[in-house]
């Protein structure tokens, strides 16, 4: 009995030591993105992202890509991660108002003014205990990897919108939320438009200008169809967080999220000075190809700055009109800017 004893608890030790031995189960994540494939967005943000967490993981985690909006649209990709068609997603502030409208204050005209600054911001609002993370996490989500477009501009498929009274019920389009609102508050008309959908809009005339970031532009090709854009507005950002289902993050070891979590933070840091030597580089390479690159003159800025302060506070007490805490949110973010 005492040999059957022994060799039952060598047997099960034996087991024990093999199952803690064994390698972690590997994971192929399936990613969701309307991005293209050679768009900034993938070749310097979530392509080496994926390069890196898969080194640092020994091969333990992979991704399958769909690009182009293969899987989910913009507008459908936190829906897409909540039901499990894709595990991680490039969720776009803009499109997910109605889900994410606190962590949307992030976006609001006349605030950061390079996006390193937003970047780190962002983060830490999403890190930090408050009601912006605390929205995120309530829609199952956790934040990888946060690519800031920078500060919106004018582009016109005419001749500078270079005054406050140049904007005056022209049809202007933008992405959602905090963008429309911005266009309202300076006396445009706001069109809803998807990035995608801009260029054929702007050859058609459907409108004479758009408020978008300059580094969009030549990725959606805008070169072709506008003939001029302002340099020094501040008229809001676009903010797109690559993101995983709070399931699948629960379910990785503490190795794995560990590979997640340190890849996002130093390729989003790369990415967002990446991205500011980006702007000034394509406003010389527009200007090169004639289009006409203009900054607002200083009694303009200050006449538009007005009504940014105005949509700012028009966006809030929106959010806070629904019963949420906009302010809190808004102070938040404030501090977080350093301001």
């Amino acid at each position: 009995m005492g040999i059957s004893f022994r060799s039952s608890i060598l047997a099960t030790s034996a087991t024990m030591l093999a199952c803690l031995a064994a390698p972690a189960v590997a994971e192929k994540l399936i990613v969701s993105t309307n991005l293209a494939p050679h768009h900034w967005g993938t070749t310097m943000g979530a392509e080496p992202f994926m390069a890196c967490v898969t080194e640092r993981t020994e091969g333990e985690i992979t991704f399958d890509y769909f690009h182009s909006g293969q899987l989910a649209s913009f507008f459908e990709s936190l829906n897409a991660v909540n039901d499990g068609l894709a595990q991680m997603a490039l969720i776009v502030l803009p499109a997910q108002t109605d889900k994410l409208p606190l962590t949307g204050i992030s976006q609001l005209a006349g605030l950061g003014t390079t996006t390193v600054q937003s970047t780190r911001a962002t983060r830490a609002v999403l890190e930090e205990e408050g009601p912006i993370r605390d929205e995120y996490l309530a829609n199952d989500i956790v934040p990888l990897l946060i690519n800031v477009y920078p500060s919106y501009q004018m582009l016109s498929r005419r001749g500078p919108i270079d005054s406050l009274s140049a904007m005056q019920n022209i049809p202007i389009s933008s992405g959602g939320g905090a963008l429309l609102v911005t266009l309202a508050e300076l006396g445009a008309a706001p069109v809803e438009s998807a990035t995608g959908d801009v260029y054929l809009s702007m050859q058609q005339g459907t409108v004479d200008a758009t408020m978008l970031s300059t580094v969009s532009i030549m990725p959606y090709n805008l070169h072709e169809v506008i003939k001029s854009v302002s340099s020094n507005g501040n008229f809001g950002i676009a903010t797109g967080i690559w993101s995983i289902d709070k399931g699948v993050w629960d379910g990785l070891t503490e190795s794995q999220r560990s590979a997640l979590r340190g890849c996002g933070l130093e390729t989003e840091e790369a990415l967002a000075a990446w991205v500011d030597e980006l702007v000034s580089k394509t406003l010389e390479d527009l200007s090169g190809m004639g289009i006409e690159v203009y900054a607002f003159p200083q009694e303009e800025l200050e006449k538009i700055d007005v009504h940014l302060a105005a949509a700012r506070e028009n966006y809030v007490a929106r959010l806070a009109s629904r019963g949420l805490p906009a302010e809190d949110a808004y102070q938040d973010y404030l501090q977080a800017l350093d301001r």
